[in-house]
């Protein structure tokens, strides 16, 4: 996992729920402006607060990043043992331009998913080596489903558990003792797998979207 990613998600998402706050905010003062009678004040405001928050996207302080960039992070990281990512239920904001490349790791994170959402679910889908991905969130915003995601390899452990490999780099073991059954002659790559939240924290795994769910872990 590129750290560097992880840092700006947990700069950028340790300030997101702040904009639900209000006050909070570091956009706040900026919008207090706006409440300034006084044209010539108002401006002097608007000013100042705007300079602060270039300087503080200069230094890093403050990294603005589309919630499209977010989504894709949340699902490329979905199943690993860290804390998952929520987006706030708010529309996004946007910064002007920051010097430097500082969000490129989540736009190259985010070239690879579209995103369509409707209310309070959202559906990424993707075109896939033998389908289409889709990703289920609750109203929380948390991912509890995703669907058609590439295999790139199968393999098998010592107890004669899976060991499957993703084509996006991502590694699942199995690991119970469900017998699951897939044609031989079908190529690896040619598969997909679907990844379901489950109880306590745990995933389901599902193989070309039909037969037997069995439990899975993240590996890396």
């Amino acid at each position: 996992m590129n750290t560097r990613l992880l840092a700006i998600l947990f700069s950028a998402l340790a300030s997101a729920p702040t904009l639900a706050q209000g006050s909070d905010s570091p956009l706040s003062p900026l919008f207090d402006c706006r409440a300034i009678e006084n044209d010539t004040e108002r401006l002097a405001c608007l000013d100042a607060q705007v300079e602060t928050l270039y300087r503080s996207a200069n230094t890093g302080e403050l990294v603005a990043v589309e919630r499209s960039e977010i989504e894709a992070a949340e699902e490329a990281t979905y199943g690993l043992a860290i804390p998952q990512f929520r987006l706030p239920r708010l529309p996004s904001v946007r910064l002007p331009s920051m010097a430097g490349n500082a969000s490129s790791d989540l736009a190259d994170a985010a070239s690879a998913a579209g995103t369509a959402t409707t209310g309070s679910t959202a559906t990424n889908t993707a075109a896939a080596a033998s389908g289409t991905r889709r990703v289920e969130r609750n109203e929380a915003g948390e991912i509890t489903l995703i669907e058609g995601l590439a295999v790139q390899d199968i393999d098998r452990d010592a107890y004669d558990r899976m060991i499957i490999t993703l084509q996006n780099g991502q590694v699942w073991r199995q690991i119970d003792d469900t017998r699951v059954l897939y044609s031989r002659r079908q190529p690896f790559t040619e598969m997909t797998v679907a990844v379901r939240s489950a109880a306590l924290g745990s995933h389901m795994m599902q193989l070309n979207d039909r037969g037997r769910w069995f439990r899975a872990r993240r590996a890396q």
